[in-house]
């Protein structure tokens, strides 16, 4: 458990609780601290039940009951926030991810208590509108804290933002995660996100096509749902691989799923620091992901340490790295057991004790 000194009360903001990974950061924070005594409050904009278990202390509010907050709605939403925080009276406001920490610092204002932001993508890329990043840095200097995921995340900003920020990891429950298989592990590749373009599953396909006609007996499934399902089928039947891919929908049982896996794969074109390539790492996974430019895959994987690294959106190279996993045996155990050692780094208790240092100091 960890240590709490003076915080009694912690409201954390985000868009709605589903099962990305900036929502599993959320669920383990809130865990950690409730169980160490704090009051915990979290507001989300929409009125969607959370995807992954929050303790029953744990006050969950919805700003909306919209199963997505349109533009329109988005003054009510957030007066309504305001209401709330000048009710509750929190030592801090966090807010995460992008969309929702521009609205709460500006509603927030005159309030008294103090906002906390945390990025968790990359910040040349996301918010993807270039109108909500102008937004962003003339909102930004009014939140009294910023919590970043990489150094090159944090270097986005003014010299003025990052005197008052630090990075800081995701936290990772260990006691989520499976024993480490023994033995002989299935012929599958594993990779999970959102099915959208961010993630880029569609250069991972055409990958494992090239794979595939040497390595018959392997398959490939992708945990998640999305707008592009449609897309990312079609062109898995347009390269002859259909039937040896599979969309495996969104699971809760993740982790047991990819367990005894061959390899998990990252393909994404930008991402903040993957919780889900976190868990493969923490399973023993052998992975192979791009070197995406914020730097948070770098933090992880050190290449042909603890994993293999490939370019952003190179198909050649992911369909050589899956080659050099299936043909070679003792480099898939090493890379997979040096890959479990992430544990240790990142254990939740460690880690969320560090969030709680910076916010009590802010807070003060």
């Amino acid at each position: 458990m960890i240590e709490v000194d003076g915080m009694k009360k912690l409201l954390i903001v985000t868009h709605k609780m589903s099962g990305g990974g900036c929502e599993r950061v959320i669920a383990q924070l809130l865990g950690c601290y409730a169980r160490a005594g704090v009051e915990c409050v979290l507001a989300t904009e929409c009125g969607v039940p959370s995807f992954y278990d929050l303790p029953e202390s744990v006050r969950h509010i919805y700003l909306s009951f919209d199963k997505s907050l349109r533009a329109r709605d988005i003054p009510k939403a957030y007066k309504k926030l305001r209401k709330l925080v000048l009710q509750e009276k929190p030592d801090v406001v966090l807010a995460m991810p992008e969309k929702v920490n521009v609205w709460t610092v500006l509603f927030l204002l005159g309030t008294g208590v103090p906002v906390v932001v945390s990025e968790r993508n990359d910040p040349h890329r996301h918010p993807e509108n270039r109108i909500k990043r102008i937004l962003r840095c003339l909102v930004y200097p009014f939140a009294k804290g910023f919590i970043f995921q990489t150094e090159d995340a944090a270097a986005y900003f003014s010299k003025k933002i990052r005197s008052r920020g630090i990075v800081l990891d995701n936290p990772l429950d260990v006691s989520r995660i499976p024993a480490r298989h023994e033995g002989a592990r299935r012929p599958v590749v594993a990779a999970a996100g959102r099915l959208h373009s961010q993630k880029n599953f569609a250069m991972l396909i055409r990958a494992f096509a090239r794979f595939y006609k040497t390595h018959h007996s392997y398959s490939l499934v992708i945990y998640g749902e999305g707008g592009e399902k449609q897309a990312l089928m079609r062109l898995a039947s347009s390269l002859g691989v259909a039937g040896a891919v599979e969309f495996a929908g969104q699971s809760k049982t993740l982790l047991s799923d990819i367990n005894d896996c061959a390899m998990f794969a990252l393909s994404s074109d930008y991402e903040g620091m993957p919780n889900v390539l976190i868990e493969a790492m923490a399973c023993g996974l052998c992975c192979v992901a791009t070197d995406c430019p914020i730097g948070g895959v770098r933090s992880l994987i050190t290449d042909g340490e603890n994993g293999l690294l490939i370019g952003v959106g190179d198909e050649d190279a992911m369909s050589r790295a899956l080659s050099a996993i299936a043909d070679d045996p003792a480099l898939a155990e090493r890379l997979g057991s040096n890959a479990a050692q992430i544990q240790s780094r990142l254990d939740e208790t460690l880690v969320a004790e560090q969030w709680m240092r910076y916010l009590e100091r802010i807070a003060e």
